[in-house]
């Protein structure tokens, strides 16, 4: 039997093996590097789809939303991962990542106040900001300048309101009150003006059924007309302050007063862009009157109608007092009603005639008051000013919305205008992150407006 020699070699084996330990090498060293830029391949193409992904959900914002509001926004319902698996087919590449979004941005009341400034900002020109606060404000310094406002907080804490409220509303008449005085008044002398007086209570009821407008008067009226003053006076600053938070200030009273729905619409009323408001909420809204008051639709239009009939009340005293013909006719009746009461009294309550003077115009001016009130509220404009025969300023609704929200604080106005826009539009969000995973690795990309950063 032939005997194997194992030690026997030959230099093509060991050149073979050599060989194959080289190449078993190499193979996996290149198979390594295909593989990680294979991976690095994918990882880039993933970015981009999501960037593709989170740039279409930015683009899909709501039309309507930027057109009247000026805010670019989306709602997070239905985004789906279409453009996401399309830009990784492109590539020739099949989606092995689970794409989710992981953190949302939602749209706040500074996001509102920056567009809100970016809308005012090309706009801004076209609108007169200080033009219905002006009218006001020189409305309010002739009433001070003429004392008719100390006279009226005179005249409300005087026995005299009482009496005066009580001829006027027609509780009693005024030949009534004259035969009360009985000897210590001449009552012939005193027939014309009686008729003057109970014609001024007469003016007010035809008022109330003409207009259906029911106002009460008292003595508690006259104090509700130096609490509204009150109330608006804080609008002076907007006329002197050039800062940009009153700039802010005045851009949103501005946003607020004539960008949305409102109860009673001017004529022609619609946006600021011409946008009806039925398209936005298919139904009137009192969301001005919300914003301004944060109170539900009868009570934010009866607060907000107690200060127009207020504003106008202290307009129409102005109008009245440079009437000289009225002004001395209210001076004669002021003199009989001031004997009268005195003489009802016997001595006990002796008024000056000339704050009772000041009683019957404010009287007057709320008869005024409610005749214009009314044409407002039906699309009209009122008289706010006027010089010499010459309207200087009218307001319509809206004017007197815009006046109003001078007087809320910025962060309510914002708030409420906020609430008001995802009541139409549901929740607003400015931007979001999205994740795809891979292999254990986790792809993220972060992006929101560039209005709001």
């Amino acid at each position: 039997m032939r005997r194997i020699n194992r030690k026997t070699r030959t230099k093509h084996g060991a050149s073979t093996m050599f060989l194959a330990i080289i190449m078993s090498a190499l193979v996996l060293v290149e198979c390594t590097y295909l593989s990680f830029v294979w991976n690095l391949d994918y990882a880039l193409s993933v970015n981009v789809a999501l960037k593709n992904q989170i740039e279409t959900i930015l683009s899909d914002y709501n039309r309507q939303l930027y057109s009247i509001y000026g805010i670019y926004a989306f709602s997070i319902e239905g985004i789906d991962n279409e453009c996401f698996e399309k830009a990784l087919e492109i590539n020739d590449l099949e989606s092995r990542s689970e794409l989710y979004i992981s953190g949302k941005q939602r749209f706040t009341c500074e996001d509102l106040k920056k567009a809100i400034n970016s809308y005012y900002w090309y706009r801004g020109t076209g609108i007169g900001f200080k033009s219905v606060v002006q009218g006001y404000r020189d409305m309010i310094l002739e009433l001070d300048k003429k004392g008719i406002l100390q006279k009226v907080g005179q005249f409300m804490k005087s026995p005299a309101a009482e009496y005066v409220s009580k001829i006027l509303s027609g509780s009693e008449s005024a030949s009534e009150w004259i035969t009360k005085a009985g000897d210590a008044l001449n009552i012939d002398e005193l027939t014309e003006e009686a008729d003057s007086i109970d014609s001024l209570s007469s003016d007010y009821k035809n008022a109330v059924k003409d207009y259906g407008i029911n106002i009460k008067i008292d003595a508690a009226e006259f104090d509700s007309l130096l609490k509204a003053v009150s109330r608006l006076e804080k609008t002076y600053a907007a006329l002197s302050d050039n800062s940009n938070g009153m700039i802010t200030k005045c851009n949103a009273s501005h946003y607020c007063a004539y960008n949305f729905d409102c109860y009673f619409r001017p004529s022609g009323d619609a946006s600021i862009n011409g946008t009806s408001f039925d398209s936005v909420h298919g139904k009137r809204k009192a969301d001005c009157e919300y914003i301004i008051t944060g109170s539900g639709t009868e009570a934010a239009t009866a607060e907000v109608s107690f200060l127009i009939v207020h504003v106008l009340v202290a307009s129409c005293m102005l109008k009245d007092f440079a009437n000289e013909k009225f002004r001395n006719t209210m001076e004669v009746i002021a003199r009989v009603i001031s004997a009268i009461i005195t003489a009802v009294s016997e001595g006990a309550v002796n008024i000056d005639y000339r704050i009772i003077a000041v009683g019957l115009t404010f009287y007057c001016a709320l008869v005024q008051a409610i005749k214009e009130y009314y044409a407002v509220l039906n699309g009209g404009r009122a008289v706010i000013f006027e010089y010499d025969r010459e309207k200087i300023v009218t307001f319509n609704y809206r004017d007197f919305l815009y006046l109003f929200s001078l007087c809320v604080p910025l962060d309510t106005l914002l708030e409420r205008s906020l609430t008001v826009l995802e009541r139409d539009y549901g929740k607003l969000y400015k931007g979001l992150t999205l994740e795809a995973d891979y292999r254990g690795q986790t792809y993220a990309l972060t992006k929101s407006y560039m209005l709001y950063e």
